[in-house]
């Protein structure tokens, strides 16, 4: 039992704090809130595990939690990829941008400095 409060108030914990950092995105916030709900039942109804995984053909619940886990991270992975690269390209473009519009400026030459006279 003392596993499920630790479960549930971590789950609780984390949908907060991602709550509060998508703040204007709705779909994400369903989507963490769907997550949320499931993550629930699961930790008060264990057995469901075992049951939808012997139905899809995989031993154990564990066992279809972690495949699912690991798709899960693999499509995460691709998305922040994705993100990155495009926000790469925008970032270059930018560049290009600001390059094009500023007067070229170079630096201001130094005085030519004489050499120290020699006095005998």
């Amino acid at each position: 039992m003392p596993i499920r409060v630790i479960l549930i108030a971590g789950l609780l914990l984390l949908t907060l704090v991602a709550l509060v950092s998508l703040r204007s995105r709705l779909g994400a916030r369903l989507f963490l809130v769907a997550q949320f709900c499931l993550g629930i039942f699961l930790v008060l109804f264990p057995e469901t595990t075992n049951w939808l995984a012997a139905k899809v053909g995989v031993g154990r619940g564990t066992d279809l939690l972690f495949y699912l886990a690991i798709l899960a991270g693999y499509g995460a992975l691709l998305i922040v990829l994705a993100r990155f690269r495009r926000m790469e390209r925008q970032l270059t473009e930018l560049t290009r941008q600001v390059a094009l519009r500023a007067p070229r400026q170079l630096p201001p030459e130094p005085p030519p400095q004489e050499p120290p006279s020699q006095t005998p």
